[in-house]
């Protein structure tokens, strides 16, 4: 008798919970959707993006026809920060910036190129001159990165579309 009872006792419970969760679902879900919306016209409005940007991806693919390479630095002997063995040690590399042919500003930024070598080759070494001999190799392509953005903001174009190493040589 006594488990017959303890056993409507629970089947109730069950059933109260199982109407109290449907109740709350059919409350709860159209302030949610309501909040979800709101929540995407307001970033649409200040322009956030609710996905992430990673990966990040270049707008347009730029054809190889449409890249010009100058050479501003040739056998350039740059000077390595110490690194874990105190040693000086120097790094020699040959530099070059890619321009976009077809971005609006080339016909500009194209005669700065050759005009600006010097100022370009300081831009260049100043972040080769903050690598070690130790960790040039994994840091090379953040540093082309980095004077990537900065001779973009230099020269405030997007024409220039990336810096290449040919050669390099660390003894």
């Amino acid at each position: 008798m006594k488990k017959n009872i303890l056993a409507i006792i629970i089947l109730a419970a069950t059933l109260v919970n199982l109407t109290l969760c449907a109740v709350m679902l059919f409350v709860y879900m159209p302030n949610a959707q309501k909040m979800n919306t709101l929540i995407s016209k307001i970033c649409q409005q200040i322009d956030i993006e609710l996905e992430s940007p990673l990966p990040v991806q270049k707008e347009d693919p730029v054809l190889a026809t449409d890249l010009e390479a100058i050479i501003v630095g040739e056998n350039m002997t740059i000077k390595l920060s110490k690194g874990t063995d105190g040693k000086d040690h120097y790094m020699q590399v040959t530099a070059s910036v890619v321009l976009n042919t077809k971005a609006e500003d080339y016909k500009t930024i194209q005669p700065l190129m050759t005009s600006q070598v010097e100022r370009i080759k300081e831009i260049i070494q100043n972040p080769l001159g903050d690598l070690t001999y130790d960790n040039y190799e994994e840091s090379k392509e953040l540093v082309k990165q980095e004077i990537l953005e900065t001779l973009q903001a230099e020269f405030t174009t997007k024409c220039i579309y990336r810096i290449d190493f040919g050669t390099y040589f660390v003894p």
